[in-house]
């Protein structure tokens, strides 16, 4: 593992925590780009969460060509942003290895475009009147028994 990448804002604590337990740097992809990053790969995507085109941005910088990398999100519904990241990867020839979430949605609605991740829980069952919220344990046990 060569990097933890992530996209800015709510991620970055959970991908730092990542990145010191395997020693690797991190990456942090934003939605706007910097003037003082220099030049810059940027994408459209389509959020999984919201539906909507939106643009991740990554200084050339960043990545060297070749680099396997560790992405690390903090809630992935249909795995739209998560995929920005993938194809992001591929404009600089890296490779992502692994894929990380903190809470990920159970929502039968939403057709998954991520399949292959590791998720600590799982958020379903929503009742905004009765201000429930189902939470159970995500698919992280079934890799720890491996």
């Amino acid at each position: 593992m060569d990097a933890v990448m992530t996209v800015e804002t709510k991620g970055i604590p959970l991908a730092y925590a990542v990145a010191a337990s395997l020693k690797v740097p991190v990456i942090i992809v934003r939605r706007d780009p910097k003037v003082t990053e220099g030049p810059s790969v940027s994408i459209n995507y389509v959020s999984g969460s919201s539906r909507k085109i939106q643009t991740m941005v990554l200084p050339k910088r960043s990545l060297q060509e070749g680099m396997n990398v560790c992405i690390i999100d903090d809630f992935m519904k249909a795995g739209g942003t998560i995929n920005g990241m993938v194809n992001l990867l591929e404009e600089f020839d890296a490779k992502a290895v692994a894929i990380g979430v903190l809470a990920e949605a159970d929502d039968e609605e939403e057709e998954r475009v991520i399949h292959d991740y590791v998720s600590l829980i799982k958020i379903s069952g929503i009742d905004m009147h009765h201000k429930k919220i189902d939470v159970q344990p995500g698919n992280v046990f079934q890799y720890l028994k491996k």
